[in-house]
């Protein structure tokens, strides 16, 4: 009995899914160093860590829940392939699906910080 060998990965393949990789790695990378950035300012700028006691919503919560969209979304591209979304009567393919995907996950982030928020 022959086993079969799987064949190699299609190379377009791989760098696409090397770059989705990057961009995630880069987005934690980007949190880390906004963060970092935001309390160093709070430090040394009195007024940076009022605007974030008042806003800190807007000031913090609206970036990192773009962020997360994002990662959101490329992990669903890395797990499930091509993105595309079929609703309202409206058919998203190519890359406005991953557009439109992104939208929608940053949209309930958002709703979520505004309704969880006192």
């Amino acid at each position: 009995m022959e086993h079969a060998t799987p064949l190699p990965p299609d190379p377009d393949q791989r760098i696409r899914r090397a770059a989705r990789w990057l961009i995630i790695c880069s987005a934690f990378a980007f949190a880390g160093l906004f963060l970092a950035g935001a309390a160093a300012s709070m430090l040394f700028e009195p007024w940076t860590l009022e605007l974030a006691k008042q806003q800190f919503p807007a000031v913090v919560g609206l970036p990192m829940a773009a962020l997360a969209a994002l990662c959101l979304v490329v992990l669903l591209e890395i797990q499930a392939g091509n993105v595309e979304l079929k609703a309202f009567g409206f058919e998203f393919k190519g890359a406005a699906g991953p557009i439109v995907m992104w939208v929608i996950c940053f949209f309930a982030i958002s709703a979520a910080i505004k309704m969880l928020w006192k």
